[in-house]
Order: C-alpha cells, then sequence, then structure tokens
C-alpha cells in the first residue's frame, strides 16, 4: 500500500512541475551570420535599432507590475506604472493593458495573423480600453507604440489574491507596407 501512495505521489508531484515548467522555456539561440565585404562597398545599413518583422514569434512573461516594449529589438520585462510611453504591454495581476487602447479582437492563431491583424488595426476599431483578463489561448491584434502590427496570445497566466501573479505572451511583428 506505501508503495502505490508513494508512486501516486511521485506522479502527481511529476504532473506539477511539468505543467509549471510548460511554456516559460528560454527563447532559442539565435545564429547570426556575418558576410565580409570589402571597405566602401558595402550597402549601408538598414537597421533603425528597432524590433523588425519577424517571421516568428518571441515570447515575453511579465511579472505583476511589469510593462515591456514589444517594439524594443531585446524585448524585456521592465517595473513601470502602466502601458505608458513606449510599454505597449503591461500586466497587472489579473488584467493585461494595452498602451493607447490599441488592443484589436482577433482569434485565427499566429499563421493567419500575418494577413488578418493589419486588417484588423486599418479597421480601427479597438476593443474597449481598460485591463483584459486572458486565459491561456487567448489572442488578440496590437498596435505598438511605434506603430508597428502585432500578435498577441497567452501561452501561461496565473493570478492570485495577492496580485503576484504573471502572465506569459508570444507576440510577432509584422512588417507593414
Amino acid at each position: 500500500m506505501a508503495t502505490v501512495i508513494a508512486a501516486l505521489i511521485g506522479g502527481l508531484f511529476a504532473a506539477y512541475k511539468v505543467g509549471n515548467d510548460q511554456g516559460v522555456a528560454d527563447a532559442p539561440p539565435r545564429t547570426v551570420t556575418v558576410t565580409a565585404t570589402k571597405p566602401g562597398t558595402a550597402p549601408p545599413p538598414t537597421s533603425t535599432g528597432a524590433a523588425q518583422a519577424s517571421e516568428v514569434s518571441t515570447q515575453v512573461r511579465l511579472e505583476s507590475g511589469t510593462g515591456v516594449d514589444i517594439d524594443a529589438p531585446d524585448a524585456r520585462a521592465v517595473e513601470t506604472s502602466g502601458p505608458n510611453g513606449d510599454f505597449d504591454l503591461y500586466f497587472s495581476d489579473p488584467g493585461l493593458m494595452v498602451s493607447r487602447s490599441a488592443m484589436y479582437y482577433y482569434n485565427g492563431g499566429e499563421n493567419t495573423a500575418v494577413v488578418a491583424c493589419p486588417k484588423a488595426v486599418a479597421n480601427d476599431k479597438p476593443a474597449p480600453g481598460g485591463p483584459v483578463v486572458l486565459s491561456a489561448g487567448s489572442e488578440f491584434c496590437v498596435r505598438t507604440s511605434a506603430g508597428k502590427v502585432g500578435w498577441v496570445s497567452c501561452n501561461d497566466v496565473k493570478s492570485s489574491s495577492d496580485h503576484t501573479g504573471y502572465i506569459v505572451l508570444n507576440y510577432r511583428l509584422f512588417a507593414t507596407t
């Protein structure tokens, strides 16, 4: 009987551990290719230092009371008082807020968001402002502080009565024409 109880407890612990670890893995390593050219023959750089459109989504974890500028090339959660200035997304357990109320209803997955989000933003009918409570799988389109169009999906969220929860978001910015 003790063996059965030990096996059940071990199984519960393993399931809890897998559930807590799911969705918070580090971003995959990036590969950088450098091409050498003779001085004066290379075209001028096209980067402005801002985040470029991406073929894959990026993930960020926001603790309660933190925000992120998803236009930044190395977007990281920072303590802030709300979605102000360059901070596009802000989490205050249990709700997520978007700068300038630039959140647009969307449901259709990341692959179709590349076409659907620019259309949703072009219609310029954002969701009502204020904090939005999300659950895993919730998604929406967004206009960033720099005017870019993007897709955001809730990967994981934990709310707590003492407002110390977190949210894990996947996001992708699209090239605008």
